[in-house]
């Protein structure tokens, strides 16, 4: 069944029991805790639940076999080994989804080590202890920031809920997920809070504060500073300001500027560069350049030049220019010759449209009417609806231009009206700054009083939270002590059973180890008589085959023949309908010249008609938005007039200002006073419900603790009862079984006795007396 246990059912093997079944003390620990994990990790690594049990494979495992190993790390592993197999649906499922949740920080060769910290932290945290928890955490076997984010992701409520929590509730019952396994540990997110800060500090140099509803940090209240009562200095009145000379007196124009022309500099400028050409001329002259015979080579041009002479002398003796004709493409059409896949294409368009034409033909036949009125006036109410929608799209066109050329005028609108609303509004600012300059000061004494009241209340805060510390420790004693007298009795029980279980273990392989032999002697000639019909021998089987190759050779030959004459008469079809397809390909090939002359005919009119509305459509935008810009003038102008009345209208109410502001202060006082009563009043009827919801749960956890120790105490005492019965049926069941063998046997071999006696031989045919003693005749 797809359930889990409920969370009050005993577990079927127990951690090794040290002092009220929690985990063995560091000093009873022969290797570091981290190779511990290693060898956990290991072992689960290595089981295979096809070739072996649990049990089995603790005792048979080569890695358990090191002298390193004490007894207590042995039950260690045993438990963690037993647990991750029995859980392992429960943990495969958070891991996966921890590893799809975290990708970058998950490492998948480390997939084991999560299974066995997810158990521990699961299952086995109230037995193992926070401190051994955080010496595991703190081995070294493993990435710190792979398990900072596996224990961030493991007490994280809301993470748990969005990735896993669904799944989870698929395999297991929903009240054992959220009570038994998330609240559990959430019970210890106090406790491991400072072990996620030290490993948080590992991975990542910083402690940050958690905002999840895993580990709520609580707010401390932190001083705030404030500014010393002091007396305000009164300002110092300022100087008048110095008055700035702003005549600027210019220096008086260089003499030079006048002196010379652009002209004049053009002209310095051209006798400098002839002066500098005609000294680098006299440097490099012709007597001091070299004479080489390279230079006086025939380039390529020359070689050229000669060539072309030469062809035109030995080519003035052709006097004959053809004259050369223009393309003319031909009459006749090439001839494509067609394979048969086309042929039969082809073919097969046509039965189609033979087929269509049949069902027409027909339908005119039985209802004396055909359908090609309707689709001529099918054909002419599309080319209306194409008509109208052209036009359609015509008239949106013109409404998104006009709607451009509005959103664009509204927009210049817009910002003239702004500025001009903008004007208003900074006269108004400076009233309201001076109003708020006063509110604030009224909250800053109201904040002041709060303080004084908040210091009072902490102090009763600090006393009941002693109180509720101290009881909350009595009833963890209490609970802790139940517990550990609990988890001795289902140790001891859990043994008993172990011990049954490798009873048992031991006499299947003491079974499977007896040898069987069995064999029987073939003979080719000789049938099976296994007592089923058409039995033959193997020679038999061998002739019946040579007859089925013959018989089938001969099917193959006349198969052959008939694809022949069936492949001769296809060719012979497929000539027919090759020449009846080519008639029919010239008779639509003057049909379908027609077609496009009268739909080229019909496409140039559309396209003048559509010109011709696209005209009308740009007068009448260019019409629109010239009313609406009209419009725009006039709106802009009332705005003007509206703004100048409410700047009048104000005027004369700023002098009744101070008066409407006292009655303003007046009413405010009166609104907090009628606040602060009522949130008296609140407070005072939210504290009375609590205490009655605090005294209502506290009956219920009793009753419902009451409640489950005697459905515990049922339970134990059905499945005692239950064992016993089941015990005492195997006890009889062994010894019915024993008795059957036994008898068996006795029948059996009393039978083998007389049949030796009477034949001189038992029943069985393969022993080497299975042929009957023969006696010699006397003479």
């Amino acid at each position: 069944p797809l359930c889990a246990r409920p969370p009050h059912a005993p577990r079927p093997l127990h951690m090794a029991p040290v002092s009220g079944d929690r985990m063995a003390p560091a000093h009873n620990l022969t290797m570091s805790r981290g190779k511990l994990l290693q060898k956990c990790a290991q072992v689960i690594d290595t089981f295979d639940p096809k070739r072996t049990t649990v049990d089995a494979y603790i005792e048979d495992a080569p890695i358990l076999k090191d002298k390193s190993v004490g007894e207590v790390e042995l039950k260690f592993i045993h438990q963690v080994f037993y647990g991750c197999v029995r859980y392992q649906k429960f943990l495969k499922l958070f891991v996966m989804s921890f590893l799809y949740k975290s990708p970058a920080k998950a490492v998948r060769a480390e997939q084991t080590l999560y299974m066995v910290l997810a158990y521990l932290l699961f299952f086995r945290l109230e037995e193992l202890g926070v401190s051994e928890m955080r010496q595991m955490l703190n081995s070294g076997y493993g990435t710190n920031t792979a398990i900072f984010a596996l224990l961030e992701y493991a007490l994280d409520v809301g993470e748990l809920e969005k990735w896993v929590k669904v799944e989870w509730c698929k395999v297991y019952d929903k009240e054992y997920i959220e009570d038994g396994i998330i609240r559990k540990l959430q019970s210890f997110s106090e406790e491991l809070r400072p072990v996620v800060e030290e490993m948080e500090y590992k991975a990542t140099g910083t402690v940050k504060s958690s905002s999840s509803t895993a580990m709520p940090a609580r707010e401390k209240r932190k001083t705030s500073p404030k500014p010393f009562n002091l007396t305000q200095v009164k300002p110092r009145s300022e100087p008048e300001p110095e008055a700035l000379n702003n005549h600027i007196k210019a220096m008086p124009v260089p003499v030079a500027t006048y002196a010379t022309s652009l002209a004049d500099l053009e002209e310095q400028k051209r006798k400098r560069l002839d002066g500098e050409k005609a000294k680098v001329a006299s440097k490099y002259g012709d007597e001091h350049q070299f004479d080489l015979r390279t230079a006086k080579r025939r380039d390529g041009s020359e070689l050229d030049e000669l060539a072309k002479k030469v062809d035109a002398e030995r080519m003035a003796e052709c006097t004959f220019k053809p004259k050369v004709s223009s393309y003319v493409p031909p009459a006749e059409e090439a001839v494509v010759r067609q394979n048969v896949a086309s042929v039969l294409r082809e073919d097969a368009l046509l039965k189609q449209k033979q087929a269509k034409e049949y069902e027409i033909l027909k339908r005119y036949e039985q209802e004396l009417h055909d359908a090609s009125e309707f689709h001529r006036w099918q054909e002419k109410t599309k080319e209306a609806d194409e008509r109208e929608e052209e036009r359609r799209v015509q008239q949106r066109m013109v409404e998104m231009q006009l709607a451009r050329e509005n959103a664009i005028e509204a927009f210049e609108n817009e910002q003239r009206r702004r500025g001009i609303v903008a004007a208003h509004q900074r006269d108004e600012m400076t009233t309201e700054m001076a109003k708020r300059a006063l509110e604030e000061q009224r909250a800053l004494e109201e904040k002041k009083q709060l303080v004084k009241e908040t210091q009072e209340d902490r102090d009763r805060a600090r006393e009941a939270e002693l109180r509720a510390e101290k009881a909350r420790a009595e009833r963890a004693e209490q609970l802790r002590k139940e517990k550990e007298a609990e988890a001795e009795r289902r140790r001891l029980e859990e043994e008993q059973e172990m011990e049954r279980k490798r009873d048992l273990i031991r006499q299947i392989r003491a079974l499977e180890r007896v040898p069987v032999e069995r064999f029987k002697q073939f003979d080719p000639a000789e049938a099976p008589t296994n007592g089923l019909l058409e039995e033959m021998s193997h020679s038999e089987l061998w002739e019946r085959l040579e007859i089925m190759k013959a018989r089938a050779a001969k099917e193959l030959e006349d198969k052959k023949e008939r694809q022949i004459e069936k492949k001769n008469e296809k060719q012979r079809a497929i000539a027919e309908k090759a020449e009846t397809l080519a008639r029919i390909r010239d008779r639509a090939r003057e049909e379908s010249k027609q077609r496009h002359e009268a739909e080229r005919r019909k496409k140039q009119a559309d396209e003048e008609a559509q010109q011709r509305l696209r005209d009308a459509a740009i007068e009448e935008v260019a019409a629109k938005i010239h009313k609406k810009k009209q419009q725009k003038k006039d709106e802009e102008l009332r705005l003007r007039r509206e703004l100048k009345e409410i700047s009048a209208k104000r005027q004369f109410l700023a002098a009744n200002a101070d008066m409407v502001e006292a009655k303003a202060h007046a009413e405010q006082h009166a609104g907090l006073d009628r606040e602060a009563r009522e949130r008296q009043r609140k407070m005072l009827t939210d504290q009375r419900k609590l205490n009655e919801i605090q005294n209502r749960e506290e009956s219920n956890r009793k009753t419902n603790r009451q409640s489950s120790r005697d459905e515990y105490e049922a339970m134990q005492e059905a499945v005692n009862d239950r064992l016993r019965r089941a015990k005492a049926a195997d006890l009889a069941l062994k010894g019915e079984i024993k008795k059957a063998n036994e008898t068996a046997r006795n029948s059996q071999k009393a039978l083998e006795t007389r049949l030796r006696d009477e034949l001189g031989h038992s029943a069985n045919r393969y022993s080497s007396l299975s042929q009957p003693i023969r006696v010699p005749r006397s003479a």
